[in-house]
C-alpha cells in the first residue's frame, strides 16, 4: 500500500508558518512588551523633569554633600540650644534620670520661675505650682515632658509696656517655655496680664531608653518620694539672680 505522508515542500511551509507564529509571539508577548514598559518607565522620569544626565548625576551628588553639611550643623546647634535650654535628663538608665528630673520638678525649676518673673519687671499675682515627678523610675518614657506653670494659668500685674516686655524676656529664661494665650485687663499702669505657660523638657537619648526595673517603687535616693512644687508663701520672695545652670 502506498505511503500517503506529507510531502517535503508542505512540511516545510508549514514548519515556516509555525516558526513565524513563534516569532510573532515572541515579539509580541516579550519584547513589545519590554519595550512597552520601557517607554513607561521613561515617561514616569520625563514626567518629573529631570535630566538624568552626567551633569545631572553630580549636581545631586553636590547638593546631597552640600545638604549633609547643614544637617550636621543644625545638629551642632541643637546640641548648643540643649545645653542652654535642656536639664540633665539622661534616659539611658531609668533611674539616673527619675532622680534628674526629680531634682529639676521638685527643687530647682520652681523657685528659678520665681526669681526669674521678680525680675522680668512684673509683679506676680498667682503662686508658682508644678506637677510632681514620676512616682517612680519606670514612670519615665521618651516622651517629651509638658509641665504647665501653675497649671497652665499665669497672672502678673504691671503697666501695658512692662507686661509685654516680660512675655517677651522668657526668650531668655533658661528653659524652654511655650506662651500662649494673653489677654490684658484694666488700664495702665494697672494692668493684669493672664496667658498660658508650659515647660517644654526634651530627654537625652530617647531612643535609647534603659529597661524598666524590676523592684522601682522601692528604689531610695534624693527624688524619692518627691511631690508636687509649690510656692512656700506669697507674695514671692524676691532676690537671686537670672537662674541657669549651676545658678542658684
Amino acid at each position: 500500500m502506498k505511503s500517503r505522508g506529507l510531502s517535503p515542500l508542505i512540511v516545510a511551509v508549514v514548519g515556516s508558518i509555525l516558526c513565524l507564529i513563534s516569532v510573532g509571539c515572541i515579539t509580541n508577548f516579550m519584547i513589545m512588551r519590554t519595550n512597552q514598559q520601557i517607554a513607561a518607565a521613561q515617561a514616569r522620569i520625563d514626567a518629573t523633569g529631570i535630566d538624568w544626565t552626567e551633569g545631572t548625576k553630580q549636581a545631586a551628588l553636590k547638593d546631597q554633600k552640600l545638604a549633609t553639611v547643614q544637617v550636621n550643623a543644625a545638629k551642632v546647634l541643637w546640641h548648643e540650644k540643649e545645653l542652654a535650654l535642656m536639664p540633665q535628663f539622661n534616659e539611658t538608665d531609668r533611674y539616673t534620670a527619675w532622680k534628674q528630673i526629680s531634682h529639676e520638678l521638685a527643687e530647682n525649676l520652681g523657685p528659678n520661675i520665681e526669681r526669674w518673673i521678680r525680675h522680668s519687671g512684673v509683679t506676680p499675682v498667682t503662686a508658682i505650682t508644678l506637677d510632681p515627678p514620676p512616682a517612680n523610675p519606670n514612670g519615665v518614657t521618651a516622651a517629651p515632658l509638658i509641665i504647665p506653670i501653675s497649671g497652665g494659668n499665669l497672672s502678673v500685674a504691671g503697666d501695658f509696656r512692662s507686661i509685654l516686655n516680660h512675655i517677651v524676656k522668657w526668650n531668655n529664661f533658661n528653659r524652654l517655655v511655650l506662651i500662649d494665650n494673653l489677654s490684658l485687663k484694666g488700664n495702665s499702669p494697672f494692668m493684669e496680664g493672664d496667658y498660658s505657660a508650659e515647660v517644654i523638657i526634651l530627654p537625652q537619648n530617647g531612643d535609647k531608653l534603659g529597661p524598666p526595673l524590676a523592684q522601682a517603687g522601692g528604689a531610695g535616693g534624693a527624688a524619692n518620694g518627691a511631690s508636687a512644687y509649690s510656692s512656700s508663701s506669697y507674695p514671692m520672695s524676691s532676690g537671686g539672680g537670672m537662674p541657669g545652670r549651676g545658678g542658684p
